[in-house]
């Protein structure tokens, strides 16, 4: 698949954006490719928006409707042209068009996911059985999702004993201590924006969950770090089976995005504003956003 144009577009923007990015960008031109047959970006706008709308298909080989896919696919084939000087303005309009329809969609399955996800009551109950059945990595991993808002990536976690071993300003870390506990965000999504967090807590079960890992743990005299989430070897996964490794731990394999939105339904239930916020802040991510995307019941402003 020979894509020289993107290629080129990928060289000149590595270092404004980020791998995830990037990733993405790649599937979507990928998949635009193989129902074209060639470059989209040399494909005329009209050909271009007529296929995207009503001819693009899923892996699964049905017709793609979801608007945030449709927004995606036009973004990505947008800013190639767009590198290259080539008209891009029908595009944008047919982009345009297509926010009413992400607007419905959202309230839409805002409705949906208030009667299919369970109650907080509910998400606290799994931790707690976690925890009773000795379950340390899924207690870990469920205490940290519902206390500090995480996404996925967050929880690429390496557990340690000393602040002076948590030396790599690209991990992310779990810290244990005679006294406390701290949670170091290095690596989230959001990092470019609100840089590195550090939490400095306390908590009896989390540490004791901690410990137990790390016991249970190769014994290395030599090893100082372990990460949470591993294989059956001990060495930490790829990013690409990490989402299902943490589904295997929550409540009906749950995502950490749906626990999120539990979250945030239980502060607006409560009318917590300050709760919100903290969310917000922990999560890396600004109040607006978290109301549009995460809320059940309140819509954003447009």
């Amino acid at each position: 698949m020979e894509t020289p144009k993107f290629n080129k577009y990928v060289e000149n923007k590595q270092d404004k954006l980020s791998k995830n990015t990037i990733n993405t960008y790649t599937q979507l031109y990928k998949k635009m490719f193989k129902h074209f047959g060639k470059e989209p970006v040399d494909i005329d706008e009209d050909i271009l928006i007529d296929s995207i709308k009503n001819d693009m298909l899923t892996d699964k080989g049905q017709v793609i409707t979801n608007p945030n896919t449709l927004t995606s696919l036009f973004n990505t084939v947008i800013i190639v042209k767009k590198e290259f000087d080539l008209p891009i303005t029908k595009l944008l309009k047919s982009k345009e068009n297509l926010l009413s329809d992400i607007y419905d969609h959202r309230e839409a399955q805002k409705i949906i996911n208030a009667h299919r996800l369970p109650s907080f009551k509910d998400v606290k109950s799994h931790l707690k059985k976690q925890f009773d059945d000795e379950n340390h990595i899924g207690y870990i991993l469920n205490f940290i999702m519902q206390n500090f808002f995480t996404r996925n990536k967050d929880l690429d976690i390496y557990i340690t004993t000393s602040l002076k071993l948590a030396k790599d300003p690209e991990k992310n870390y779990l810290i244990i201590r005679n006294w406390d506990i701290i949670y170091i965000k290095n690596n989230y999504k959001t990092a470019k924006t609100y840089g590195s967090m550090k939490f400095t807590f306390r908590d009896r079960k989390l540490t004791y969950a901690i410990q137990k890992f790390i016991e249970s743990q190769t014994e290395n005299p030599l090893q100082t770090e372990w990460a949470l989430i591993q294989n059956a070897n001990g060495f930490p996964l790829d990013e690409s089976s990490q989402a299902k490794f943490i589904r295997k731990h929550t409540l009906n394999g749950m995502s950490e995005s749906d626990i999120f939105k539990i979250r945030v339904d239980e502060f607006e239930k409560r009318g917590d504003i300050k709760g919100l916020m903290e969310a917000s802040r922990r999560r890396g991510t600004n109040l607006a956003t978290l109301i549009k995307n995460y809320s059940l019941t309140m819509k954003p402003v447009l």
